[in-house]
């Protein structure tokens, strides 16, 4: 996988299996374009795409949500909450270029991907009450890599929810 390399589909299906260890299987009209594979509670996970090429998912901190994405040994993506103000977003460095990733869009736990100049490239939203996984929503193209490492942080960001919603 070359991490500029767009994705041009509109719309990808994430399908989870598993309860300890799940499988996150990235469905797109085109067939399936990787697996991910996450460790229940821990903030590390891998990506398996359909060619074969592999990239890694850490937390940084035990204490801070401070996330990287790497390919091999050299890291190509990082994400950190922004400095001045307490939000559940994030600032995502991606081979140098800036996004954000926000809560809000067209509906209620949707998240956003958005370029520097505030341009929205993906939308994830939930499958459904009863259905773990997302739809994403693609609206501008966008490199696997950073879909992947988008749908990461929203997953751990739903996580977090849903346990603050039990206790």
């Amino acid at each position: 996988m070359k991490n500029k390399e767009e994705l041009k589909v509109d719309v990808i299906e994430v399908t989870v299996t598993g309860t300890f260890k799940t499988a996150h299987v990235f469905n797109a009209e085109l067939g399936i374009l990787g697996v991910l594979t996450l460790k229940s509670g821990k903030g590390e996970g891998s990506f398996v795409g359909a060619d074969d090429s592999l990239l890694a998912f850490n937390k940084t901190s035990i204490w801070k949500s401070n996330y990287e994405l790497l390919q091999g040994n050299e890291v190509i993506a990082s994400a950190s909450p922004p400095k001045k103000k307490i939000t559940r977003a994030f600032n995502l460095d991606f081979e140098g270029e800036i996004y954000t990733l926000s809560p809000g869009g067209s509906k209620r736990r949707s998240w956003t991907i958005k370029s520097s100049p505030g341009q929205a490239i993906c939308e994830f939203l939930p499958r459904g009450a009863l259905k773990r996984g997302a739809l994403i929503w693609i609206q501008s193209e966008i490199p696997l890599a950073l879909l992947v490492f988008g749908y990461c942080l929203v997953l751990k960001r739903w996580q977090e929810e849903s346990a603050a919603a039990a206790s």
